[in-house]
C-alpha cells in the first residue's frame, strides 16, 4: 500500500495534490473507488506517520521525504526476507571479518554441499575485497568534496582490487567476438595456459600458490563435466525455454559484526570461549575472559555459566576471574602512574590500597602475571621488584620476588597450553586455506 502510494511521485521535489494522489490510488486498485476519499485519508496520515511524507497545515500540496526508487528498494529487501531464507556468511580472513554477506532466497542448508560451500568462499572472499574497495572509494569522494583543492590519488585498497579486476573485467566482459566477454568454453581453454604462466613465486617472502590454484582448476574442472552433460540433457527435454532469473534473490552486504553490534558479538564470542575451554581449568577459563568487557563477560556467565560450566566450575572460575580483573586494573594504574598528575596520582593510590584490602597483596602480585598490559609481569626482574615496592612498601623485595616467581611459574604451563591450541587452529585454517572439497 505504501509502495503504491510512493510509487505516484516521479521525483521527490514533485508536489502532489490530495486528489491527484486519490485518483492515482484509485487507479492502482488500492482504494475502491474516488467516493471513498476517507481511505485515502488513512493512509496519507499512516505515512506522515512514519515519517514518509511531509505536509503542511493548510497547503493543498504533498511531498515525499524519501526517494521513490530508494523505499522500493528496501521495501522489496523487506518483503523478499519475510517470504524466502537467507544465508549468513562472515567473509574476511583467518582472524578478521571484512564484512557480511547475507544471501536473501539462499537455503541456510546450502553450506551442507561441498562444491557450493567452496564456492562460496572464493565468491565471498572477492566480493569482501571489492566491499572494501567501495568503501574507500566512498570516503575518497566525501574527502574530494571536503577538500577540493588538494592533491587527490586512488586509495591503496581500491587500487589493489583495480589491478586483480583488471583481467576478470576485460576476459568477463569485453572480450571474444560479440565484445561482451568470452564464454565459458574459451575461458576453461584460456585459464589453464594463464595458470601456467604464472611464476611459482614475486620473490622468496611472496609465493604465488601457482600448484593450489593448478590443483584446484583441474578439481572444478572435472565437477564442470558433469554440470555440461547436465544442461545438454535439460536443453533436449525444454530446447525452446530459456533459464529464467530468479526476482526473488537479493545478496545485501554490510560492515564486520563488531562494527554494526559490538557488545552483542562480544557475547557471542564468550559463550563461544566457554563452549571450547568447557573442560579446562578455571584458571584457563579465567584468564582467556580478561580480553572482552566485564560487564558482557557477567552477562554471559550468568545466563550461560552454569549450564556450560557446572555449578562448581562456574564458581571457581567467576571468582578467579573477579580478581584478576581487579588485579588488571592494578596493572594499568602502575603502568599508566607516571603520566598522572599529583591529583590522578592520589587517587590511583587509593584504588590500588582499596583492592589490596579486599583481595591481599600477595594474591594481586602472584596473579599479575596474567595482566594484560605489556609490563610481562611473568618475566620478573629486579627493575620490576623496585618497581611494585614503591605501591606496596610493607613487603620487602624478596616476598615480592618470590609472589612474582609464583605468579610466573602458573603462567608458564598456561600459556604453554594455550600456544598449542593457537597452533592447533591455525594448521586447521592452511589445512583448510589448502583444500577446496
Amino acid at each position: 500500500m505504501i509502495d503504491a502510494l510512493l510509487s505516484l511521485w516521479g521525483s521527490s521535489e514533485d508536489p502532489l495534490t490530495f486528489m491527484q494522489i486519490h485518483r492515482g490510488l484509485v487507479t492502482r486498485g488500492i482504494v475502491k473507488n474516488e467516493k471513498q476519499k476517507t481511505a485515502t485519508v488513512r493512509i496519507l496520515r499512516k505515512a506522515q506517520e512514519q515519517g514518509l511524507m511531509k505536509h503542511e497545515s493548510g497547503s493543498r500540496e504533498y511531498f515525499i521525504n524519501v526517494v521513490p526508487e530508494e523505499f522500493k528498494a528496501f521495501d522489496y529487501l523487506q518483503r523478499l526476507r519475510s517470504q524466502t531464507e537467507a544465508s549468513h556468511f562472515q567473509v574476511g580472513g583467518r582472524f578478521w571479518t571484512q564484512c557480511q554477506l547475507y544471501l536473501l532466497g539462499m537455503p541456510e542448508s546450502a553450506s551442507k554441499y561441498p562444491d557450493i560451500q567452496s564456492m562460496l568462499q572464493v565468491l565471498g572472499m572477492r566480493i569482501s575485497e571489492l566491499y572494501e574497495a567501495f568503501r574507500v572509494l566512498a570516503e575518497e569522494a566525501k574527502r574530494r568534496e571536503t577538500l577540493p583543492n588538494t592533491n587527490h590519488c586512488i586509495p591503496y585498497d581500491a587500487a589493489r582490487e583495480l589491478l586483480l579486476e583488471l583481467i576478470p573485467y576485460y576476459l568477463g566482459s569485453k572480450a571474444g567476438c560479440d565484445g561482451d566477454g568470452f564464454a565459458f568454453e574459451d575461458l576453461n581453454k584460456l585459464v589453464p595456459e594463464m595458470i601456467e604462466a604464472l611464476p611459482e613465486e614475486v620473490d622468496s617472502q611472496n609465493p604465488t600458490c601457482k600448484d593450489i590454484v593448478s590443483e584446484h582448476f583441474q578439481i572444478f574442472n572435472e565437477l564442470t563435466k558433469h554440470e555440461e552433460k547436465r544442461w545438454e540433457l535439460e536443453w533436449q527435454k525444454h530446447p525452446s525455454e530459456e533459464d529464467e532469473k530468479s526476482k526473488d534473490f537479493a545478496l545485501v552486504i554490510i560492515p564486520p559484526e563488531h562494527m554494526v553490534d559490538e557488545e552483542g558479538q562480544d557475547r557471542r564470542w564468550i559463550r563461544q570461549e566457554l563452549e571450547e575451554f568447557a573442560q579446562k581449568s578455571p584458571l584457563y577459563i579465567a584468564s582467556s575472559l580478561l580480553m572482552f568487557k566485564k560487564e558482557n563477560v557477567d552477562n554471559v556467565l550468568d545466563i550461560y555459566g552454569r549450564k556450560l560450566l557446572g555449578a562448581r566450575k562456574l564458581n571457581e572460575t567467576r571468582q578467579l576471574y573477579e580478581k584478576m580483573h581487579a588485579y588488571n586494573y592494578v596493572d594499568s594504574l602502575i603502568h599508566d602512574f607516571e603520566y598522572y598528575d599529583n591529583k590522578d596520582k592520589t587517587t590511583a593510590m587509593k584504588i590500588i590500597q582499596d583492592l589490596t584490602q579486599k583481595h591481599g597483596r600477595k594474591s594481586i602480585i602472584v596473579y599479575l602475571a596474567f595482566s594484560t598490559s605489556g609490563k610481562c609481569w611473568f618475566l620478573p626482574t629486579p627493575e620490576k621488584e623496585k618497581l611494585l615496592q614503591q605501591f606496596f612498601p610493607y613487603h620487602s623485595e624478596q616476598d615480592i620476588h618470590n609472589w612474582l616467581a609464583e605468579g610466573a611459574a602458573l603462567h608458564k604451563p598456561l600459556t604453554e597450553e594455550k600456544w598449542k591450541h593457537l597452533k592447533k587452529t591455525f594448521e586447521t585454517f592452511k589445512q583448510d586455506e589448502t583444500r577446496l572439497y
